[in-house]
């Protein structure tokens, strides 16, 4: 339960996945563990979603507005269907920091959906995200201690590594709330925008 009047909350926007898909997704990661050890801090797979958008430390009075707006969002969206494509990598000078499993699938309409996503939480007074939007799951973030030599393995294990096959369908945009604990973060559903079914005419 969260506190309206004075409570500020961690959150983000997310499309949440059935378990039959968090469990192909805990079997890839253990599958990685075999590949490369303890260099990689690896996502619990119970928590594992699509992010649309992180809002960050939010007072929780704005929750109201924040529901109003996501409801504007998704009303133009249907259901549509996504699955697994590539084992990817995200990195900068320092390299490989981020392992991630791409989302094929339906993406324009995800893409829209995210757009719309941002614009109606703009209103409200969040700034629009910058950067391109790459659909996928995070599946852990490499140690910062970790050094180059690891990491290029690393870099090696995810090219052999086999993509399951994994298909689903997203019917609702969830709110979530992130919990930092002493075994990793934590996901709360806050509220969920169905997305809307069409009737034929």
């Amino acid at each position: 339960m969260i506190d309206s009047s004075s409570e500020d909350v961690r959150l983000f926007i997310a499309c949440e996945v059935p378990e039959d898909v968090k469990n192909a997704v805990g079997g890839l990661i253990d599958d990685l563990r075999g590949r490369s050890g303890q260099a990689v801090r690896w996502i619990r797979p119970e928590g594992v979603h699509v992010t649309i958008k992180f809002l960050g430390e939010v007072p929780s009075k704005k929750l109201p507005a924040i529901k109003i707006a996501m409801q504007e969002a998704v009303v133009r969206h249907s259901p549509f269907n996504l699955e697994f494509s590539n084992i990817g990598t995200f990195g900068g000078r320092e390299g490989l920091r981020i392992m991630w499993i791409g989302i094929a699938g339906d993406v324009l309409r995800l893409e829209a959906l995210v757009r719309d996503v941002n614009l109606a939480l703009s209103v409200v007074g969040f700034e629009p995200e910058r950067r391109p939007f790459r659909p996928h799951l995070t599946l852990g973030r490499v140690r910062d201690e970790i050094g180059t030599r690891q990491r290029a393995e690393i870099e090696v294990a995810v090219g052999k590594t086999t993509v399951p096959t994994s298909a689903w369908r997203t019917s609702q945009v969830s709110l979530m709330r992130s919990r930092i604990t002493r075994t990793g973060a934590v996901y709360d559903v806050v509220a969920t925008f169905p997305l809307r079914v069409f009737q034929p005419q």
